[in-house]
C-alpha cells in the first residue's frame, strides 16, 4: 500500500480556509505551529516579560522574532487614536518576518501578552537562515499559509457576523478539536478588554453578552 504523501503548505492553506465556523483555521484562537526542534541554527532563546514590546508599529523590524513558548498580541494605533487588537499569535509563529522579507514597516505592534521565549534573528541573517535551512523554509511557509488563512476567516467574521456570533464562534474556537493542528485556549490570559478588543465589540456590550450565556447555561441546567 502506498503511504499518502504529507500535504505542501499550499494544499494545507487551500483545505483550511473555510468558514470561520466551519473546520477552517481559527479567527481568534491561536494555532501552534510547533515542530521547533529541527531548528539548528538559531540563537539562543531569551525570556520576554509580559508587556514587552517586540515590533513597533510604522517601523522597520530590525530583528525577527520566533516565538518559542508564549502568546503575543498584534496591536494598531488608528489615527484617531483607537487601539485595535488584530489577533493573537503563539508558539512558532515569526514576529517580523514580514517586514524584514519585504523592506517595509510594519503596519502593527506586536506585544508579549504573556511571558514569552523568543530567538531573536537579526534581519541580515534572517534570509541566510532560510537558505541554509530547508526545514526553517517549509516550517515558514506553513505558518504564512496559517496567516493568511486565519486572516481570511477573521475578515469572515468581522464582515458577516454580529457581536453574539463572534463570542459564539471565540467560544466554540476554544473547544473544537482542529485537524491541521493545535490551537491554545486564550481565555484564561485575556483581561475583559482584551476579549473585547480581540472581538470588536464594546466592554459593556461584551458583560451583557457575556451575562446572558451564563443565564442561557443556568436554564438548561435546571
Amino acid at each position: 500500500m502506498e503511504s499518502k504523501a504529507a500535504a505542501s503548505p499550499l494544499e494545507s492553506f487551500l483545505s483550511a480556509a473555510e468558514p470561520a465556523n466551519g473546520n477552517g483555521v481559527p479567527a481568534f484562537t491561536p494555532v501552534l505551529a510547533g515542530r521547533l526542534n529541527i531548528f539548528q541554527l538559531l540563537p539562543a532563546v531569551r525570556l520576554l516579560k509580559a508587556g514587552t514590546l517586540l515590533l513597533e508599529q510604522g517601523c522597520a523590524a530590525s530583528s525577527v522574532y520566533l516565538v518559542r513558548q508564549g502568546t503575543v498580541k498584534l496591536e494598531h494605533l488608528t489615527t484617531s487614536g483607537r487601539e485595535i487588537t488584530l489577533g493573537l499569535r503563539s508558539e512558532g509563529w515569526y514576529a517580523g518576518s514580514t517586514s524584514v522579507l519585504m523592506g517595509i514597516r510594519t503596519i502593527y505592534s506586536v506585544r508579549a501578552l504573556t511571558d514569552c521565549v523568543v530567538a531573536r534573528i537579526h534581519a541580515s541573517q534572517f534570509s541566510r537562515l532560510l537558505q541554509a535551512s530547508s526545514e526553517m523554509m517549509s516550517h515558514l511557509l506553513e505558518v504564512l499559509c496559517l496567516e493568511l488563512a486565519s486572516q481570511i476567516s477573521l475578515q469572515i467574521e468581522m464582515t458577516g457576523c454580529c457581536a453574539e456570533q463572534r463570542l459564539d464562534h471565540f467560544m466554540t474556537e476554544r473547544e473544537r478539536v482542529h485537524p491541521f493542528g493545535v490551537t491554545m485556549d486564550p481565555l484564561p490570559i485575556l483581561k475583559q478588554m482584551e476579549l473585547a478588543q480581540l472581538l470588536s465589540i464594546t466592554p459593556e456590550h461584551l458583560s451583557r453578552l457575556m451575562q446572558k450565556r451564563k443565564q442561557s447555561r443556568c436554564r438548561r441546567v435546571a
